[in-house]
């Protein structure tokens, strides 16, 4: 499904919550498969299963709904033990976490699910609930015949409004089980709709909020509804007080869905909770292919509740007809056996589905109770009397809204039809009414315009009047003319309304005793104007059949979908939401300093005055400026802390998805692995941790499939016959190291040097000009791979440019160690945070420029007479060291026309274990700094040796250098030319 009718606010959650229930899920899985006893992790694995399934159902995301619902069921059974843990239910399960993870992910960056198949893993879970699992059978291939897969078919979702998505194909997932062989064929054969119409209608929302709040409560009871059924399912023997359960989230979700008008889903909730009333009285058993039924309506119950677009008010109607009619068919014969077999029924998916029109549903209501036809006559004529005088109202209320004894009447008239609906049992329509009456007496007893409320009431009485009608047919057993269509606004129109408050005096004595009607108290605020969304008022409603003007074109099913999506122009690309939870505490602390910056800001106003006045002298006035400095300066430093403190999050979010990952890679290679995490607990800055998962995907890849001998290689050596992988996080300074380490063969830095000429990566020439360490890092090269043979998982090197250059994004470096025969360990340096970092300010051919201060080992002076020659290059020896120096000048192409010196200022900066010497004219102070990327312009010139920008105080713009690059520029200086420095401030070399 698509995200472009969905809250963007509601995918961010679910995207988060979606990816931390599948982080918590393979984990446990992995732990499961070592103790297949634990029942502890089989609840713990089955509740996030459980939570992402009723997520995608309410958010219409059906692949995933399926397959989520799918795991689901085979994990329960697990739980009851009617399965064992087997490493094929494992692959299975694994393999049904992996395509949900994907399409996670593809919904998040493409505002897709992606064309990822499903139904080979539907197939197989359906299999193994029969028991028909074969061990040997590869989780990801489909063993049985089409035929015998009973699942719940989802249709693809149509892009296009025009062609709307089908209903499900509904079909119970056990049946199979308990019918088998001996099942009938049943003549019952439910149709769709022909007559039901696409188009989105506009739902009755009262405010902004409604819609919202209805939506969260819809959500809630459909997570209660699979709650109870599950547990009905798993107990049925005690299950009046759950009967009861899901009969009353029915009701309520029916009663809900009929305020803001959502026909389809009041007539399917109406169906099912009728069904439910005769399985409270007995009528009707509780089986599993009961509660199979209601969990497939509480599937289509999710659908139609996705359809909602809450920024429109509009809903895109979905054919509930098939489950209608079966649920129907249930409820009359008062057997699940009549309705089984029609899995095969699918709902025209080439036609155009339409909306049901709740008709059907008022006799299954009312045909059970006998009425006095004395009451039905009442009732008729005093309900007439209402409509019209609502009618009246309403004109009168346009062209005043102020006439407070029209309001009054209003109010009278609505709780008239509220308690006469109430007295005929007519419980919809008086819950509905009662609905309305609280809206009345809200708007009246505010100093709110009432005009503000009559596009809402008349609405309301639209949909009200039209749910009266339908009923009154039931009870008089033939058609009933609408009593509003010919009202006038006459001279007496004030006296029909004001006359109404007589009405309810002429119903029975009796009827408050035997249906109470307590005043219903207002679920909504005060409404917004919302004239836009509101349908002209002299139209029909909505759930009325209209006439046929010419049929509608639908959807050619033989259209190829590449000519659909060239029709239709192309969507833009999702922006990936990202949110971050906070503990409150955090907040709290935030806005105490929010409250003293307040304080100080007011201070430096009182000053300000006390200057222009002259009340204090102005030495006073600047000691307390400088006070008041000191303190902004504590409050901007706790400010920045705390928000720090507010975006860091633990590694283990990233750390969690590699045990699985080991896992499936040791299978595939046929090599024993252990992974080792430590220091999942090390928090990053929250743009860090999203980054550095790829990256440390292809250097784990490579370490088990290239760095890890075979297990006979393994044994040769005198190692173990288990490798192992070590992913390490922990703070370095202010800077964060993970590394990832493995004990295997280890990389031979002349093997490097000869493959990197082999491909044309280097020379020969500059092969032998490098060092071992220079040759561990020609892995980075793009197009270099060591691997003596091809895999599908990896080759060492295969990626590593991709490594090398998103590190380089997050202003990080790569660091290689490795030894022959003893392993390889790689270790990534990233900044804390990519926002604010501190800087040693330095001045170089009169320009300013900043150095992280990660990478400054130390600031030092040389005399220029202590300076020698070492392989062409200056070098300097500094407390027993030899150290390179080059003039910073010359590496950033700067010009060097400072006279001769005999002291130079110099920066020692730090590439993980290598040092440099950079010569400056001047060194300045240490500041905090906000780093600022150079933008897309700057960054087309391919600008070396910078990884971004900043804003001093005086509004002048400096460059941040990037001293991982300008330590590999000085290497490039001194393999191109002789003397290295040619500025007049150092010796010329030989």
């Amino acid at each position: 499904m698509s995200q472009d009718f969905l809250d963007q606010e509601i995918l961010a959650d679910f995207f988060l919550e979606a990816k931390e229930h599948l982080e918590t899920i393979e984990p446990n899985l992995l732990e499961l498969e070592k103790s297949p006893e634990n029942l502890a992790l089989l609840n713990e694995i089955f509740r996030p299963m459980h939570s992402l399934k009723g997520a995608s159902g309410f958010l219409g995301l059906n692949k995933i709904n399926g397959l989520a619902h799918k795991a689901e069921n085979i994990l329960d059974e697990l739980r009851q033990g009617s399965m064992l843990v087997t490493e094929s239910i494992m692959d299975l399960i694994l393999s049904a976490t992996d395509a949900l993870r994907t399409m996670v992910d593809n919904l998040e960056s493409s505002g897709v699910e992606g064309d990822v198949d499903t139904s080979p893993i539907i197939a197989q879970i359906e299999l193994a609930l029969k028991g028909e699992l074969a061990e040997s059978a590869p989780a990801n291939e489909p063993v049985c015949e089409p035929e015998t897969v009973v699942a719940v078919q989802e249709e693809p979702v149509q892009e296009s409004t025009s062609a709307p998505e089908p209903a499900p194909v509904i079909q119970s997932v056990q049946e199979t089980d308990q019918v088998g062989e001996e099942a009938m064929p049943s003549s019952f054969d439910p149709q769709p709709d022909p007559d039901f119409d696409a188009t989105p209608y506009v739902l009755t929302t009262v405010g902004e909020g409604h819609l919202a709040d209805f939506l969260e409560e819809a959500q809630e009871i459909v997570e209660n509804l699979n709650r109870c059924l599950l547990a009905l399912e798993g107990d049925p023997d005690d299950s009046n007080e759950l009967i009861n359960d899901t009969f009353r989230y029915f009701h309520n979700l029916k009663g809900n869905s009929g305020i803001i008008g959502f026909k389809e889903l009041n007539s399917l909730t109406h169906e099912a909770e009728t069904l439910l009333n005769n399985v409270r009285k007995g009528e009707i058993a509780s089986s599993q292919g009961l509660i199979d039924l209601l969990l497939a309506a509480v599937d289509l119950i999710e659908m139609l509740v996705s359809k909602v677009d809450i920024a429109t008010n509009k809903v895109q109607p979905v054919d509930t007809s098939v489950m209608a009619q079966i649920l129907q068919k249930v409820t009359g014969d008062g057997n699940v056996d009549a309705v089984r077999g029609l899995g095969g029924v699918k709902s025209k998916g080439e036609e155009a589905p339409v909306e049901n029109a709740p008709v059907a549903d008022a006799p299954a209501e009312a045909a059970g109770k006998e009425y006095d036809p004395e009451d039905i006559a009442l009732f008729v004529q005093t309900i007439n009397q209402q409509l019209e005088g609502t009618v009246i109202a309403f004109a009168m209320l346009r062209e005043d809204a102020n006439q407070r004894e029209i309001i009054d009447g209003l109010f009278r008239i609505f709780q008239t039809i509220h308690n006469s609906t109430g007295y005929m049992g007519l419980d919809e329509v008086k819950e509905f009414a009662g609905r309305t009456v609280g809206l009345v007496d809200q708007a009246r007893n505010t100093d709110m315009d009432f005009s503000l409320m009559l596009d809402i009431l008349e609405q309301e009485f639209a949909i009200l009047k039209d749910m009266i009608l339908k009923e009154m047919e039931v009870l008089t057993g033939g058609p009933v003319e609408d009593p509003t269509v010919n009202v006038g606004k006459g001279d007496g129109a004030a006296a029909s309304v004001t006359n109404t408050a007589s009405i309810p005096t002429a119903q029975p004595a009796e009827a408050p005793a035997s249906s109470p009607a307590p005043e219903p108290e207002p679920v909504v605020a005060p409404p917004a104007p919302v004239a836009e969304s509101a349908p002209n008022p002299a139209s029909k409603p909505a759930s009325q059949p209209t006439p046929k003007a010419a049929p509608k074109p639908v959807a050619k099913p033989n259209v190829p979908a590449a000519k659909k999506a060239a029709a239709a122009p192309a969507p833009a690309k999702h922006k990936v939401s990202s949110t971050i939870r906070v503990d409150h505490h955090k907040l709290d602390h935030l806005m105490n300093v929010i409250g003293e910056l307040i304080i100080n800001r007011n201070r430096y106003a009182m000053l300000a005055r006390a200057l222009e006045e002259g009340q204090e002298d102005v030495h006073v006035v600047a000691q307390q400026l400088t006070e008041t400095t000191y303190a902004m300066a504590r409050i901007s430093d706790d400010l920045q802390d705390t928000i720090m403190k507010v975006r860091m999050v633990p590694v283990q979010t990233v750390f969690s998805r590699f045990p699985r990952l080991v896992r499936d890679l040791s299978r595939k290679s046929g090599k024993q692995v252990e992974l080792i995490m430590e220091g999942e607990e090390t928090e990053f800055d929250k743009s860090v941790v999203e980054e550095i998962g790829d990256p440390l995907v292809h250097l784990v890849r490579n370490a088990v499939d290239h760095g890890l001998e075979g297990e006979e290689e393994r044994l040769a050596a005198g190692k173990k016959s288990k490798g192992h992988v070590w992913l390490r996080a922990y703070h370095k300074g202010n800077s964060v190291a993970i590394e990832v380490e493995d004990d295997g063969r280890g990389m031979d830095p002349e093997k490097l040097k000869q493959v990197a000429i082999r491909k044309g990566v280097i020379t020969p020439e500059e092969a032998n000009a490098m060092d071992d360490r220079e040759a561990l890092d020609l892995i980075f090269a793009p197009g270099f791979s060591s691997a003596e043979k091809v895999t599908d998982i990896s080759g060492r090197g295969v990626g590593m440019d991709v490594v090398k250059t998103n590190i380089k994004n997050l202003k990080g470096s790569v660091n290689t160690q490795s030894e022959v025969g003893k392993g390889t360990k790689l270790t990534l340096t990233l900044p804390l945070t990519l926002a604010i970092i501190d800087a040693l300010m330095v001045q170089v051919a009169g320009d300013t420029f900043a150095i992280p201060l990660d990478a400054v080992s130390e600031t030092t002076k040389i005399e220029v007479e202590k300076l020698s020659d070492v392989n062409n290059r200056k070098a300097v020896t500094l407390r027993g060291e030899v150290l390179g120096i080059v003039e910073l000048a010359e590496l950033l192409d700067l010009p060097q026309s400072m006279d001769d010196r005999d002291v130079l200022p110099m920066v020692v900066i730090q590439d993980n274990d290598r040092r440099l010497g950079l010569v400056v004219d001047r060194l300045l102070e240490r500041q905090e700094i906000v780093i600022k990327p150079l933008g897309q312009y700057l960054n087309n010139f391919n600008l070396k040796g910078l990884s971004g920008a900043t804003i001093m105080g005086d509004g002048s713009v400096v460059l941040i250098l990037d001293p991982h690059e300008i330590y590999s520029l000085s290497t490039q200086l001194g393999r191109k030319q002789e003397p290295l420095l040619v500025g007049g401030s150092l010796p010329r070399g030989k």
